[in-house]
């Protein structure tokens, strides 16, 4: 089944057809570094990430740009306000996007371009739009577009024109300059004490459309990307603008496919700085963890609206809950197991398939990837370890293709490092109280933790033969040692499990 996405451009699903395939050009607009992101910015930035991660799981090769706004008035005011550079703001909330990108379980990008790093191409693009007839320059020293010279102007934010004759949001002096409320600002001439780069036109820098515009095209040297992609926010004018300019400029399609993602509700009224009711990514974080927020922020289909709601935080915080139980449990259970496929397995693993396929369509995935936890959890009772095997596998592989994989290391260890040692000494010990009937060495020192804990407690491990040689006492010994660690165990007829007690 073919991947389809819909495109804001046509407003249509459309089967996705890269135009170098398997290559593909992914671009999504990045973060204004001047201060800490919200929930909303969050939303974008997992939602994109999980879009090329389900094609790169389809075979697609996904070059992924996100660039870096490091130039614009919210950093200088904040710059102004905290009395230091703007390039020492820049580079302290740069750092925090990228650690917080890998917090929320996001692959690094192929690319980060700073817009600082690209004023000469936005120089020598604007000066070609100028030449071609699409712009023109105020006294002062700033550069507009004309948008009247663009004939499809409002083809992707389809909005009714006296909306759109909002225009830029400039004082009236810089409004007075204009041919048209329309005209939007590409170079921007400095006002005393802003950073400035030359140009022919003045000292100034360039507006934020122009920086889009050619860090993608000059990233991935092309005149046409295939995705370009955004919050809904940036339709208008942002993204509106981005293909004015620099169709204007190359007289090619600037982006084949363009994606969205909804915007997010607070108890159901919109998030904006007018209501008060922002919510930022640290304040998120003290009421859900970092798997469960991107479980949450991909628990609506990307482009429909979200609400952050208590239900709802609770609703994933239990699915996320069952997950990772589901799946610690059965990579323990069913280690060392070779794994086998059943009809079960296949068709949820396909339905997972073909509802990402049908544009991304999360709720729906998940719903699939549920229904295998449960599986999951029925195979481990019954002890069919083969089957339970193959079904963990695939559960992992769902987990991993939509970046809900970042706890899978702790899924398969779950017991701290720090451990090791005391559990070490403890399996010495017990080996000593059996004598010649253990006949498997103790793991070698500086094993992991869990090593020693499936010498102690695995299917062939010490206390299996303890009790095979009915020495009841070592058997409780080494549980209630083991709980004294925090390793708690729990036997069933299919075997011994545990898991670490957290205190």
């Amino acid at each position: 089944m073919p991947i389809k996405l819909f495109n804001s451009l046509t407003r249509e699903k459309e089967e996705f057809v890269p135009l170098n395939a398997p290559n593909v050009s992914f671009y999504n607009c990045g973060p204004t570094v001047y201060g800490e992101f919200h929930i909303g910015n969050a939303r974008n930035f997992i939602v994109m990430d999980t879009i090329r991660r389900w094609l790169m799981a389809r075979g697609f090769t996904v070059k992924y740009v996100q660039n870096i706004t490091d130039v614009d008035d919210k950093i200088i005011n904040r710059a102004n306000k905290e009395g230091v550079t703007p390039e020492a703001i820049a580079e302290k909330y740069t750092a925090y996007f990228l650690n917080k990108l890998k917090q929320l379980g996001n692959l690094p990008a192929d690319a980060y371009p700073k817009a600082t790093e690209f004023i000469g191409p936005m120089v020598d693009m604007i000066r070609l739009l100028e030449e071609r007839g699409h712009a023109y320059a105020t006294p002062e020293g700033s550069v507009w577009f004309e948008v009247g010279t663009f004939k499809s102007y409002g083809r992707l934010s389809r909005m009714p024109l006296e909306d759109m004759r909002q225009g830029e949001r400039v004082d009236q002096a810089m409004l007075s300059l204009k041919r048209s409320p329309l005209d939007f600002c590409l170079w921007k001439a400095a006002k005393p004490g802003e950073p400035f780069w030359p140009s022919p036109w003045s000292a100034g820098r360039p507006g934020w459309h122009i920086e889009c515009s050619c860090m993608s095209l000059k990233t991935f040297a092309t005149e046409t990307i295939d995705i370009h992609a955004g919050g809904s926010d940036l339709k208008f004018p942002h993204h509106e603008n981005e293909i004015a300019q620099s169709e204007a400029a190359t007289g090619k399609q600037f982006a084949r496919y363009w994606l969205h993602n909804g915007m997010l509700d607070i108890d159901g009224e919109k998030m904006s700085k007018s209501l008060g009711n922002i919510l930022s990514l640290g304040s998120a974080e003290s009421v859900i963890d970092a798997l469960g927020l991107r479980y949450f922020l991909l628990s609506a289909r990307y482009r429909d609206k979200l609400d952050f709601t208590e239900d709802n935080i609770h609703q994933c915080k239990s699915a996320v809950e069952r997950l990772t139980s589901a799946t610690r449990e059965a990579l323990r259970a069913s280690a060392g197991a070779a794994p086998r496929e059943t009809p079960e397995v296949l068709a949820l693993a396909q339905e997972f398939a073909d509802a990402m396929d049908d544009d991304i369509n999360t709720p729906r995935a998940f719903g699939a990837m549920l229904q295998l936890v449960t599986l999951t959890n029925s195979l481990r009772q019954a002890g069919d370890l083969p089957a339970l095997a193959g079904a963990v596998a695939a559960l992992v592989t769902m987990r991993e293709s939509i970046g809900l994989g970042q706890a899978l290391e702790t899924d398969r260890e779950a017991i701290p490092a720090e451990l090791a040692a005391p559990l070490a000494e403890l399996s010495q010990q017990i080996r000593s109280l059996l004598g010649d009937h253990a006949t498997i060495p103790v793991p070698a020192s500086g094993a992991p933790a869990t090593d020693f804990i499936r010498y102690l407690a695995g299917p062939e491990g010490l206390r299996p033969l303890s009790r095979k040689l009915k020495l009841w006492k070592v058997s409780d010994e080494i549980r209630d040692r083991l709980a004294a660690l925090g390793v708690m165990l729990e036997d069933s007829r299919t075997g011994t499990t545990w898991k670490f007690a957290r205190k």
